[in-house]
């Protein structure tokens, strides 16, 4: 693990609870998302951030799929668990900084982000969105996963930020960020549509 915690509150509440969460989380199914991601970058051992990779269930899924994975959490109790779990290298990264980031520009095939963003507010959306892009190659794939609802955001009780954004506000900021749409689901698949409450979009960068 490398790098430093961030003075921000939902990245304390989960380095308050890292490993409950760590313990919640290990056995949830994203599985199939990982291969569908991976399917989409193509390649032989593709570059892969996991941005928000908490305890690094899914870092460790792709360096078991054989790809070159680098890890960036926020909570540095977590991130932590991840280098442990996954014996990748996973830097202590807060997105709402603008601090310098630990990698070149233009170096990562795919970049994941599996329950993340609906911890961002709004407004920091596009300055977020824009170093991701630059960060991909051309041509390189994100993926993104989260709850949808009717446009509410604030903090919650706990003291996490959380934002349950309408799919197409979500998908109008990703486009103007230079995505394109790739293909997009809804989770828990198998459920029926009533019980999908989260959106997976995959997008390709365009320049």
């Amino acid at each position: 693990m490398r790098g430093r915690a961030a003075a921000n509150p939902t990245l304390a509440h989960y380095d308050a609870h890292a490993a409950h969460y760590a313990d919640l989380l290990a056995d949830h199914d994203s599985g199939a998302a990982r291969q569908r991601f991976l399917t989409m970058v193509g390649g032989a051992a593709p570059a892969i951030l996991d941005l928000g990779c908490g305890a690094g269930r899914d870092l460790a899924g792709f360096r078991d799929a054989g790809a070159r994975a680098t890890g960036a959490e926020g909570s540095a109790a977590l991130a932590a668990i991840a280098a442990v779990h996954s014996g990748a290298a996973v830097h202590v990264l807060d997105l709402l900084s603008p601090g310098v980031v630990p990698w070149e520009e233009a170096v990562f095939d795919g970049i994941w982000a599996h329950h993340l963003f609906f911890h961002l507010p709004d407004p920091a959306l596009p300055f977020v969105l824009a170093r991701l892009h630059g960060w991909l190659r051309p041509g390189g794939v994100f993926y993104a996963c989260d709850p949808t609802g009717d446009g509410m955001e604030g903090v919650a009780p706990d003291g996490r930020y959380l934002a349950f954004r309408r799919p197409q506000s979500w998908k109008a900021m990703v486009r103007a960020a230079g995505f394109r749409l790739i293909e997009e689901w809804r989770r828990p698949e198998g459920l029926p549509r009533r019980q999908q409450d989260w959106l997976a979009t995959l997008w390709r960068a365009v320049v």
